[in-house]
């Protein structure tokens, strides 16, 4: 009777601790899956991943702001409204732009400060005067009679350019909104006024011709031939 009470108390102990074991298994496998059912959402959270209900309210890219920064105000209240009067003969437009800087910071006493944008023709010779103009004014006259400069004033909280004046190759007048293309029928118009002008030239008329290279730089600012008709205004004014 001694012999089979031992092996058979040792299996049932076995027994006891397997089913124990098991026991504990379940347990901690239903408190797991009670765990994840519940607390899933701030696990992930945790890892950055976004709950459902969090998606429709994510907010897309702030875009920039319209409004004004306080320096690039100044630049527009102050320094773009300051009186410019230069006369330049095939000058460095870099020079020019100088002078204009310095004559800023003379009569509205602020800096103007300039940044130039890729490509930005610096050193290309011209030929230009004004008396008493608005320095927004000057630019405009100017950059037209080239083709293709602009300017932006830069408008950027924190930024190391805020209220600098952004010289470019796109046309700008201030904002960030280059001049629109020139349709096809606008090129058109504008290369049959410069052949216009180039007969009214060969004919001896440069008063006549004068107007129609004016019409059309003024008229059709980016088309092709606008670049060729600055190019003879400036050779008839010299």
């Amino acid at each position: 009777m001694g012999k089979p009470f031992g092996p058979f108390r040792s299996a049932s102990f076995g027994n006891t601790l397997r089913a124990d074991t098991v026991m504990r298994s379940i347990v901690l496998f239903v408190t797991s899956a009670a765990l994840i059912g519940s607390g899933l959402g701030a696990f992930s959270l945790a890892l950055g991943a976004p709950r459902q209900d969090e998606k429709k309210d994510a907010a897309p890219a702030a875009k920039t702001s319209d409004k004004s920064t306080p320096a690039a105000e100044l630049t527009r209240t102050k320094s773009l409204k300051a009186k410019m009067s230069v006369a330049f003969t095939d000058a460095r437009l870099g020079d020019v732009l100088k002078e204009f800087a310095a004559q800023v910071d003379m009569k509205a006493d602020v800096q103007l400060m300039w940044t130039y944008g890729p490509n930005f023709p610096f050193a290309q010779k011209v030929t230009y005067s004004c008396k008493d103009k608005p320095l927004e004014v000057a630019l405009d006259e100017l950059f037209t009679k080239l083709g293709g400069p602009g300017y932006v004033v830069v408008s950027k909280d924190g930024d190391r350019h805020d209220g600098w004046v952004l010289l470019t190759t796109t046309g700008e007048r201030g904002s960030e909104k280059a001049q629109p293309k020139a349709t096809a029928q606008e090129e058109a118009d504008a290369t049959d006024k410069l052949g216009l002008a180039k007969k009214l030239i060969d004919a001896g008329k440069n008063e006549q011709a004068r107007t129609v290279l004016g019409y059309v730089i003024k008229k059709y600012p980016t088309a092709k031939a606008t670049a060729e008709a600055k190019e003879l205004l400036a050779k008839l004014e010299k």
